[in-house]
């Protein structure tokens, strides 16, 4: 069995309460999503320091969230949970590497499709946390935070959102 590379209890600081991880899940994506109506100007221009572009970054933020939804959709169900195999997540100089299926396009996403695809994504995990419960015997695998309930799914989505409106505020160049 593999080991979880992080201690899920870092993610107790997205909130202890479904209501609380709800509030932090909300102040997160109206963050994001204000920030990047901001940035049209370098949309698919890599970014100092960085790999990807803005546009690329919202593509991977997708692509994680629709997982990480689904994860926790599935464990707010009463749907029967199959073992499947329990792949630990990659580091590389101690930074954690993105997994093959949500690696962005060269181009990331278009100007043009950005906020309806990001409206989409938004309702579906509003309409999560409105279901969000804890689920202690129901627990899905996280490459990097090991078994996971579906308030602490919640709480990791909240935290990559953080984490990467932080990288995208810091890759500003004025």
């Amino acid at each position: 069995m593999a080991e979880a590379l992080f201690d899920p209890v870092l993610l107790r600081s997205f909130g202890d309460s479904p209501e609380d991880v709800s509030r932090h899940l909300q102040a997160e994506l109206d963050a994001l999503e204000g920030h990047l109506g901001t940035r049209q100007g370098d949309w698919t221009r890599v970014q100092a320091g960085r790999e990807w572009s803005p546009a690329q970054e919202l593509e991977h933020v997708l692509a994680i969230g629709r997982a990480g939804g689904k994860a926790i959709h599935l464990l707010l169900s009463e749907k029967e949970l199959r073992a499947f195999p329990q792949l630990q997540g990659e580091l590389k100089e101690g930074k954690r590497q993105t997994p093959d299926f949500a690696r962005p396009s060269p181009d990331g996403l278009a100007w043009e499709a950005w906020t309806e695809a990001w409206q989409t994504h938004r309702q579906e995990l509003e309409g999560a946390a409105a279901r969000l419960r804890a689920t202690p015997e129901r627990r899905l695998w996280h490459p990097y935070f090991g078994e996971l309930d579906a308030l602490d799914w919640m709480r990791s989505l909240v935290g990559h959102l953080r984490g990467h409106r932080e990288l995208l505020e810091r890759s500003v160049t004025p």
